[in-house]
């Protein structure tokens, strides 16, 4: 009986080695990570081979699952690589393959292999009879598509009681179905569907009328331009409790290319909101989870499609407010300016990210703490400075405000409000 009645896995993008052990000591249940060139992430991906072997190794090591990413639609010239990858990794035992083109699956049933399939979201599984085919064909887990509203989920989840169920919660969303795009591959010559997009729907765009070429329709969106086919971030971290009743086994959060505050924050803030739905405690925060969610950089929060013609009366947005003018918002958003390595009581030896200074305020965080502290003084070596930069990749000795011992720092973090001149 595979129907979830657990927690589900609470899983966080892994785009490299360090994003991935932050993830996991910030509250991830499991990680999902692959090779460049047969994943869905090409671009700003570090992982290589050996050092997919020894993230299998690492999670492996603290109870937690990490899921193999192979989910590019193959051409003829793929298949090499995928044996290549699936045999080496197979011998460390990664928790699954996470696949979407019907050849893959079949390819690798051919090599019988031991490791659990899932199925990508890119595959865009809508029905249930699409559940019970995949079922038949070997896979153990379904990562539904965006598309799904909460009714059909929940006649997906009756009708297919032996098969796992996940679903994304979080993160960018693609304006075309399940992520099919093609203005990538025709614009630039870089295809979204091998990983390696180019965010082409988040260009600047003006409409045309067929008949009138030389006369572009201005379409005022706001004072920086229009963004027509730019979509607004998913968001389902106020609608954890609604969700509880669809009995899912996962929980997916979208953000491989993004950096290690990104994947920090978020993975605490969902840790932190299922823990509360789940009772299964809430720990000590200065800050609610929706609070933490919205300090990143974002397009505009959206809950996508999963209330859109139900009977769960939801506004789509979280916030009005926040969704005037979400490009300006961004603006305000929090950024990293260093990580930390060692902090006892009142002080904390920090690498640099970003321009920090004397007397600034920042939240320092780590996977069990989040507070606000002021820089008394910076120390390099001997020397005492005013201002520490990122692009020196300083390591210095801080001195804050207040004692901050009794929480584990190695994975700490400091972060402050606005962005840093370019």
């Amino acid at each position: 009986m595979k129907m979830g009645f657990n927690p589900p896995e609470l899983i966080l993008p892994a785009g490299n080695f360090q994003k991935l052990k932050y993830a996991l000591a910030y509250g991830a249940d499991a990680v999902y990570a692959g090779p460049p060139d047969c994943s869905l992430r090409a671009r700003l991906n570090e992982f290589d081979m050996e050092s997919l072997k020894e993230a299998i190794e690492y999670t492996k090591l603290r109870n937690k699952k990490i899921y193999i990413t192979l989910n590019l639609f193959a051409r003829n010239s793929d298949f090499w690589k995928i044996e290549r990858y699936v045999k080496e990794l197979e011998e460390y035992a990664p928790s699954a393959f996470i696949v979407s083109d019907p050849g893959v699956v079949r390819f690798l049933k051919k090599l019988k292999i031991k490791t659990p399939l899932h199925l990508s979201t890119q595959a865009n599984t809508l029905n249930f009879e699409s559940v019970r085919f995949w079922e038949e064909a070997g896979i153990e887990r379904i990562i539904l598509a965006r598309e799904l509203n909460y009714d059909e989920i929940v006649e997906i989840r009756e009708n297919c009681r032996n098969v796992e169920l996940e679903i994304f919660i979080h993160g960018a969303m693609c304006m075309a179905y399940s992520g099919r795009c093609i203005l990538s591959l025709y614009f630039t010559g870089r295809e979204g569907n091998r990983g390696d997009c180019s965010h082409t729907c988040r260009w600047k765009y003006y409409l045309i009328e067929e008949k009138r070429a030389d006369d572009p329709i201005e379409i005022e969106e706001h004072g920086d331009g229009s963004y027509i086919l730019s979509s607004r971030d998913l968001c389902l971290i106020n609608y954890l409790e609604e969700l509880k009743s669809l009995h899912l086994d996962g929980y997916k959060i979208e953000g491989r290319t993004k950096n290690v505050f990104y994947v920090s924050l978020v993975a605490r803030a969902y840790r932190m909101a299922l823990d509360r739905v789940y009772n299964l405690g809430d720990g000590d925060s200065i800050m609610a989870p929706e609070d933490l969610i919205n300090l990143l950089d974002n397009h505009g929060y959206t809950t996508g499609f999963i209330f859109r013609g139900t009977d769960i009366a939801k506004n789509e947005h979280l916030s009005v407010d926040e969704l005037q003018n979400p490009f300006e918002k961004q603006y305000k958003k929090q950024y990293i300016v260093g990580l930390v390595r060692e902090a006892d009581s009142r002080k904390m030896i920090v690498e640099v990210k970003n321009p920090l200074r004397k007397n600034d305020t920042v939240l320092a965080i780590s996977p069990d703490m989040i507070e606000e502290v002021k820089i008394l003084s910076i120390r390099d070596g001997e020397d005492y400075i005013d201002m520490a930069y990122g692009a020196k990749k300083q390591i210095v000795t801080v001195q804050i405000d207040r004692d901050i011992s009794g929480s584990t720092w190695n994975f700490g973090i400091l972060v402050k409000k606005h962005k840093p001149l370019e």
